[in-house]
This record gives structure tokens, C-alpha cells and sequence, in this order.
């Protein structure tokens, strides 16, 4: 008997068919009912605490909580997807666990599942990435069941368009005509946090969400920012990990005008799901020209905006584009493609 046999044959995989997937169908699916129902009654911290955040088609789909396939019992089953969601302890990682979870892991993908697994600490300690690696997973397996040809910019969930730039680079004229000029793309600007008070007509939700440094600083506490900096002292600014998800699942594609940092620390978080254009100006000395040349800074300023400039330059490379903003136009169309082709994946 082959290998592969004697696990199956371990395993058992009868057709079950109210459910249209394998599963056991001697006398121990019975026994994997009611442990299964034993579980559900007496979860880990890590189980409750997800469950209270995928239940009720809280990502628009439902889930089955511990629930037996084939001669195992998973922790979490979405069908829809055959999408299986598994938090192991500690325990998993010693011993024989290991193996056994990699020869589970193995059958339930054979019969058309993807397994992602996670550590207790991972759910307990960082729900938001936990929940974030969820979504970018049944939507990376709605995208593979799409029709071919369909754009992706149509499917649903937007992504993520990051941009960062030396000062007088030509950045916020570039997203400017993107944004006014191809209304189809459907940009919109991440809505940020603050925690200086509103100015004028602003208002909360709109230009930004305006919270007190105390509140700032809890939400850095509990890890809720993809990117935030601390411009002087109590004034913070930063983007919220939950209003990024928002403002995606609306289908905004989300342009992030940010420093270096916070646009590399974005692109980390999001891989490819986020695109990250580098906005460059010729040269130093052709960027102490647009400086000078604008008569808004005293001489010192423009000599600090251009310190800052050389090491903003350094992080280029980092990033998935370059865009040397040499001639405006020229810039503009090498920009709107990146974009356009970026959607269309």
C-alpha cells in the first residue's frame, strides 16, 4: 500500500453529501458530532475570541465552528470558500503535532480546502492582523474563481495605492490629477487621525478623526495603526488599520499620501495588495530650484527641506516604482499606467 493510501485510509473519506464534501461515514462520525459540540461548549481564549469576530457573517460570509471534516474536527469552516481557519496552541508545536498537522493539512487541500493556521498569541495579542490575513485570503481565493478578463478594479474589496515623496517633488500634483481627472479609478484618500484639535469647517469623519492624545496614544498601545508619527510633542498623526478595511470594502481603491516610513511600513503590512510609487524630482539641485523658485520658505527652511529630501531618497529603492518627475506630463502618464495596470491584476 502506498503512503498516501495509508493516510487516507487513516483519515476515512466516505462522501458525506448534506454538506458535498468527504468526510467519515463509519460509525465515528458520530463520536466527532458530539466532541465537536464538547468544543464548541468549552473554546480556548484564542477560539472565543475569534469566533466573537467571524460569526454572523461578519465578513459577509458564515462560518461553521468546529466542525468535522473527514475524520477531523476543524476549528473554523467557511464552505463557501472551502476555507478552513485553524488556532493552535503551543501543544502543536511539539512531539508529533507537528507532522499530523502537516498530513491534515495536507489531505483537507487535496479535497479543495486552503488552510491558514495561527498561533493563541497571534489571535490574543493582534486580532486586527489576525482578521486582516482572513479577508486578504477569501479574497485572494474570490479573485482565482473570477471570470477571466474581469478587472479587477470591479471585484469587489479596493486596494491600496501608497505614495511618498521628497517636498516639491511634484507628488500632490500627480494624485491630484489622478483623482480629479480618472474618476473610474475610484481613488479616494485614506481618512487619517489627528490629535490636534479641528481647524475651520472640519469635521470628524471627514477630513479627519480627531481624537485626544490620550486616545491616540491607547490605540498605539493596542496596536490599531498601520503607520502614525509624532510630528512635536501630543500632536499625532497616523492611519487606522479598521478604517483602511472600511474604506476597502466599500471597493475605494485608497491612495496614502505618506512619508518614507509610513509608506514602507504600509507596503509590509499589505504586500501586494498595496502598489507604492516613489515620486522623484531630477536632482537635488533642480529640487533646490522648485524650492527656491515657489518663494513660500526663508533660505533656512529650504535647506532643511533639502537635508530631509537626500535622505528621503535614500528609500526609494524600497519602493515598487520610481517615478522621476522630469517633465509633469511625462510623469502624470507614466504614473496613471502604473495604476491602471495595478487594478487590472
Amino acid at each position: 500500500m502506498e503512503k498516501g493510501d495509508k493516510e487516507r485510509k487513516e483519515i476515512g473519506h466516505t462522501i458525506y453529501g448534506k454538506y458535498g464534501y468527504e468526510t467519515s461515514g463509519d460509525g465515528n462520525f458520530d463520536l466527532l458530532k458530539r466532541n465537536a459540540k464538547s468544543n464548541r461548549r468549552y473554546p480556548t481564549a484564542a477560539e472565543a475570541m475569534l469566533w466573537e469576530n467571524i460569526r454572523g457573517k461578519s465578513l459577509g460570509v458564515r462560518f461553521r465552528r468546529q466542525h468535522p471534516i473527514g475524520s477531523y474536527i476543524a476549528d473554523f469552516v467557511c464552505l463557501k470558500y472551502n476555507l478552513i481557519i485553524e488556532v493552535d496552541g503551543g501543544y502543536h508545536y511539539i512531539g508529533n503535532q507537528l507532522i499530523s498537522d502537516e498530513i491534515r493539512t495536507k489531505y483537507l487541500e487535496s479535497q479543495g480546502f486552503t488552510v491558514i493556521r495561527f498561533d493563541n498569541n497571534e489571535v490574543l495579542q493582534n486580532i486586527d492582523a489576525v482578521i486582516s490575513k482572513i479577508k486578504f485570503k477569501m479574497e485572494e481565493i474570490n479573485n482565482n474563481n473570477s471570470p477571466l478578463g474581469t478587472p479587477r478594479l470591479w471585484r469587489g474589496r479596493g486596494r491600496l495605492i501608497i505614495f511618498s515623496a521628497p517636498s516639491g517633488s511634484g507628488k500632490s500634483t500627480i494624485v491630484q490629477y489622478l483623482m480629479k481627472e480618472h474618476p473610474e479609478l475610484n481613488l479616494a484618500f485614506s481618512i487619517s487621525c489627528t490629535s490636534r484639535a479641528p481647524r475651520g469647517t472640519e469635521k470628524n469623519g471627514v477630513e479627519y478623526f480627531f481624537l485626544t492624545p490620550e486616545e491616540f496614544k491607547q490605540k498605539i498601545d493596542k496596536d490599531e495603526f498601520l503607520e502614525y508619527e509624532e510630528v512635536y510633542e501630543n500632536r499625532f498623526y497616523g492611519t487606522l488599520k479598521s478604517q483602511v478595511e472600511n474604506q476597502t470594502e466599500k471597493g475605494e481603491n485608497v491612495v496614502f499620501d505618506v512619508d518614507v516610513k509610513g509608506g514602507c511600513n504600509i507596503k509590509n503590512f499589505y504586500g501586494d495588495k498595496a502598489l507604492s510609487i516613489f515620486v522623484q524630482p531630477p536632482s537635488v539641485e533642480e529640487l533646490r530650484r522648485r524650492l527656491v523658485g515657489r518663494a513660500t520658505d526663508a533660505p533656512e527652511v529650504i535647506e532643511q527641506r533639502l537635508a530631509k529630501a537626500s535622505y528621503e531618497m535614500t528609500f526609494a529603492e524600497k519602493f515598487d516604482h520610481i517615478v522621476v518627475n522630469d517633465d509633469l506630463d511625462v510623469a502624470k502618464a507614466e504614473t496613471l499606467k502604473l495604476v491602471e495596470d495595478f487594478l487590472a491584476k
